[in-house]
């Protein structure tokens, strides 16, 4: 009998043994019999972009066997605590999907790897990318993350009403005086009920001035606002006060109706030629929502002024600095930027693809929206430079208190440029202090 039991006993611990370097081999384990490699990567979108990516991961397991991607992937709601929670508890995936507001956080508690040693020897190569679809992932020339869907700031216009009024579309290089006397002469040679502009006084407008100045809203720790002097913004502000007087520009009661829906704006509904502060790929919905063509132009230029326009990383990856496999994450990335296969998958949902080969095979495949969304990228390049430093923390809050006290006050009337500009300063200074 005790020899029966000792038996039993063998058996069962050389089966546990087993089922350990089984388990150890299946979770790349240090076994040392497998080359398998786990990653993990996280994102947050639509159910199209998890259907998407989920591909592109099957793809890519599909052509590099022993290599296994599991997806973790949520709405934007959320996305950001459960990031941090699996920062604190040092567990962030390998691959992270990046926004342009969250960057200098994360690069400034030291989680995300640098990628430019894999630059450097190859493993991701860039060479087919342009500087300008790349430095926005940049902090202190370090590469922390690599823009997957590039954007830019841009105007709607619907050339069907400029020559309703018998007005020269605008071409690049006009002024903002130009865009006054156009919308002034739009408003006036069509219908009681359209307009000529649809006014932006925001906050994404008022950085293209200030880039145009030469300066950016903030400094450069982002602990105070980066323009010492108010005359900018009052003078920004005063194009819409100039507009909305004149009638070139819409009243409130027109555009503010829609709130933020950009499906409901007044240049889909046919009551303005221009819409004002959007981004190149809201084009695709813009004319979807209008049932008739719409186009993009650039944003006003200023003479003897700056370059305005940069080219907005719509989403980055980063790679965790915690990753024991940053090579094969970067192998990853590479395949993301690079594969024409993945990138037809992709179908440009993230932006408008940074490698110049991809971005030429997919428009060639696009159609009409797709087709102006990626020739505006390209018209925009012509006019940009490089990006300004990703926004600091309070950036949310500053960009709350500008459509709250400085653009709804102005369209309504019931504050002056001088006001505005002095109350933003007042509000902004404190809110960026708690970043000392």
């Amino acid at each position: 009998m005790k020899k029966k039991w000792m038996i039993i006993v063998s058996v069962l611990v050389v089966l546990i043994l087993s089922a350990c370097g089984s388990n150890n081999d299946a979770t790349g384990g240090s076994s040392g019999d497998s080359d398998e490699v786990n990653l993990r990567m996280m994102w947050w979108g639509s159910q199209e972009r998890h259907d998407r990516t989920l591909e592109v991961i099957d793809l890519y397991m599909e052509e590099n066997p022993g290599v296994n991607i599991s997806a973790e992937f949520t709405g934007w709601d959320g996305y950001w605590e459960k990031v941090a929670t699996q920062a604190a508890g040092g567990n962030m995936p390998d691959i992270i999907q990046m926004d342009y507001k969250y960057l200098s956080e994360y690069v400034g508690r030291d989680l995300l790897a640098d990628m430019n040693p894999y630059v450097e020897d190859g493993t991701l190569d860039l060479s087919d990318v342009e500087d300008l679809y790349i430095d926005g992932g940049k902090i202190d020339d370090q590469l922390y993350a690599l823009n997957i869907g590039a954007n830019a700031h841009a105007i709607a216009v619907d050339h069907a009403i400029f020559e309703e009024a018998g007005v020269d579309p605008l071409e690049p290089g006009y002024t903002w005086d130009d865009l006054k006397e156009v919308g002034q002469t739009i408003s006036e040679n069509t219908d009681d009920n359209v307009y000529g502009v649809h006014p932006s006084a925001g906050v994404m407008g008022f950085k293209h001035y200030l880039r145009q100045h030469g300066q950016w809203l903030y400094n450069e720790d982002g602990t105070a606002l980066g323009y010492d002097d108010d005359q900018l913004l009052e003078d920004f502000l005063q194009i819409t006060v100039d507009m909305l007087e004149s009638g070139a520009a819409a009243p409130p009661d027109v555009f503010k109706v829609a709130g933020d829906s950009l499906e409901q704006s007044p240049i889909v509904n046919g009551e303005t030629a221009i819409l004002s502060d959007i981004h190149s790929n809201q084009i695709i919905a813009l004319e979807a929502a209008a049932g008739r063509s719409i186009d993009l132009m650039l944003q006003p230029s200023m003479e003897g002024g700056e370059l305005g326009h940069y080219i907005k990383p719509g989403q980055f990856l980063s790679i965790a600095k915690s990753s024991k496999q940053q090579e094969e994450a970067a192998k990853f990335l590479d395949f993301f930027t690079n594969s024409i296969e993945a990138n037809e998958i992709l179908e440009a949902e993230r932006g408008v693809p940074i490698a110049t080969e991809v971005r030429e095979h997919l428009k060639e495949q696009a159609d009409e929206s797709g087709t102006k969304m990626f020739e505006y990228v390209e018209l925009a390049e012509e006019y940009s430079r490089e990006i300004d430093p990703p926004d600091p923390q309070g950036s949310t809050e500053i960009e709350t208190l500008f459509e709250n006290e400085v653009a709804d006050p102005i369209y309504y009337g019931e504050i002056t440029p001088e006001e505005a500009a002095s109350n933003f300063r007042t509000k902004a200074t404190t809110i960026l202090e708690n970043n000392k």
